[in-house]
């Protein structure tokens, strides 16, 4: 049985279409600058539907609280580096458990608070300033379009195997769409544009490097794609938010980025000649 188009699909095609067409363009020519304000925006936009994921109805002063934490991430990752946004996310916890001390939750919900606080401070302000820390490096722009290439890549081939192939569900309770054909599927894509990078912007690297690179971040962005769902399942929700017609929202799309960006960051500093 094949797969056979329909109309949420052909909205979900012209979406992405567009939203890789403008990525392609503000990173390629936006400079430095503009890719820092795209991910600030990306993380403003995430950090808000993340609190509405795991509160429902979260208050003013803990949404601003952890936005202002994570904008202060991504400008210390930006001005200082590494030592400077991982400050940042020190004192934050610093900041969590003395928010934590002065507004002890009573009865028995005070791990469940210090659970959702904790990962809130580590999910999207730890994650994030990762891609400016990519962004700011050797090659740059490259390792960004490659980790983007790779993502998408495996997600596309995952989909369309999936619908076609797809027989053996992956994690039935999760995310009730995905099939281990689609996850293998993906992950031939992820190794395939590996490959195609290291012949081509990144040769300094061996073949063996560059797929091993590839399948790894195939793996960990299944695994964030399905920690989203998790997200998602609990809360009793389809999409983290409306933004992208067909997509969902901003934490759909990044949601395979977040995870793999530190794993990249750590092998160009590693393995970079």
């Amino acid at each position: 049985m094949g797969f056979k188009p329909s109309t949420t699909h052909s909205k979900r095609l012209i979406t992405a279409s567009l939203l890789i067409l403008l990525l392609f363009i503000c990173i390629y020519w936006g400079g430095p600058i503009l890719f820092v304000l795209l991910v600030w925006a990306g993380f403003s936009l995430g950090n808000r539907e993340f609190f509405h994921l795991i509160y429902g109805k979260p208050s003013a002063v803990l949404l601003w609280f952890y936005w202002f934490l994570g904008t202060l991430a991504i400008g210390g990752a930006y001005f200082k580096g590494t030592e400077g946004f991982s400050l940042i996310i020190i004192l934050g916890f610093i900041l969590c458990i003395v928010r934590l001390i002065i507004s002890f939750p009573h009865e028995n919900r005070f791990f469940e608070s210090l659970g959702k606080q904790v990962f809130a401070l580590w999910y999207l302000p730890l994650f994030f300033p990762f891609f400016i820390l990519i962004r700011m490096g050797d090659q740059g722009l490259y390792w960004i379009f490659f980790l983007l290439a790779v993502n998408y890549a495996g997600d596309t081939a995952a989909f369309y195997v999936g619908r076609t192939w797809g027989r053996h569900k992956l994690a039935p309770l999760i995310s009730p769409q995905k099939t281990i054909e689609g996850s293998l599927g993906g992950l031939m894509a992820n190794g395939l544009i590996a490959w195609v990078f290291q012949q081509s912007l990144l040769s300094q690297f061996s073949w063996l490097q560059m797929v091993g690179l590839g399948l790894i971040i195939g793996i960990v962005s299944q695994l964030g794609d399905l920690l989203e769902s998790m997200f998602k399942r609990a809360a009793r929700v389809k999409d983290s938010g409306s933004l992208f017609p067909g997509h969902g929202g901003i934490l759909d799309r990044v949601d395979s980025l977040l995870l793999p960006a530190p794993l990249l960051y750590f092998f160009i500093i590693f393995f970079q000649k």
